[in-house]
């Protein structure tokens, strides 16, 4: 094809497409680069076909973008800390401080009530609080590590965090938490916790997350919820 029987199409095609193009705001030199030349008036077409998707999908928005691919098994320790933070006991923490100052200072009330006045009806009930403080810290514990054995399965766990949602699979199953600020996010010493709006709990051990993009993979969670409040 000769350079003037191009130029003449090009006239044409851009005469052609000119409303078209001012409406969507695209500037026409953009569809037909310096130096670019077609052999065919189909071959020009195409151009202007391939041009316009190119505007159309840069005005679509942002794509989803992944910033974490991990695969893990949840250890035994992993699942312990989860249990803890998910609050199965109330009397944990804090609570349990509390509730053992308050139990030891009637076990020594009751003590010195017992041998100073001579009366040894107190010493069973400074007994019993002993063993109320003891009910405290070991009960608790024993469950909870034995719920821990219970529920390390060694299931492996297909992990994806976007700009939009963090996305756990376990076999063909699959869980879609979106970061808009519906869910929690509760930061521990292995693992992080998020908690959906409909109470939903998911574990992310942070030896799944690379050190070097650790602070921020967090920062991304923590963009898309809010902090958890026990």
């Amino acid at each position: 094809m000769k350079a003037a029987e191009v130029d003449d199409i090009l006239d044409e095609m851009n005469k052609k497409y000119q409303d078209e193009q001012t409406s969507a705001s695209v500037d026409e030199s953009s569809y037909f680069p310096q130096g670019e030349s077609f052999d065919s008036v189909e071959e020009l077409r195409e151009r202007i076909r391939e041009e316009k998707l190119e505007q159309n999908s840069f005005h679509e928005g942002r794509p989803k973008r992944v910033y974490l691919k991990a695969e893990f098994i949840l250890e035994e320790s992993e699942v312990l800390e989860t249990l803890k933070l998910a609050g199965i006991y109330k009397t944990q923490g804090n609570k349990a401080i509390l509730y053992t100052i308050i139990m030891a200072v009637a076990a020594v009330g009751f003590f010195l009530s017992c041998f100073y006045g001579n009366n040894f009806n107190w010493l069973f009930f400074g007994v019993l609080c002993l063993i109320v403080i003891g009910a405290i810290w070991i009960v608790p514990t024993l469950h909870l590590k034995k719920l821990a054995r219970e529920n390390t399965t060694g299931d492996k766990v297909r992990l994806e965090i976007t700009n939009e949602d963090i996305i756990q699979r376990v076999g063909d199953k699959e869980w879609i938490i979106p970061l808009d600020k519906t869910g929690t996010l509760q930061d521990g010493d292995e693992v992080i916790i998020v908690r959906t709006y409909h109470g939903q709990v998911f574990t992310i051990p942070k030896r799944s997350i690379e050190k070097e993009i650790y602070k921020k993979i967090l920062q991304i969670i923590k963009n898309g919820t809010e902090p958890y409040e026990g």
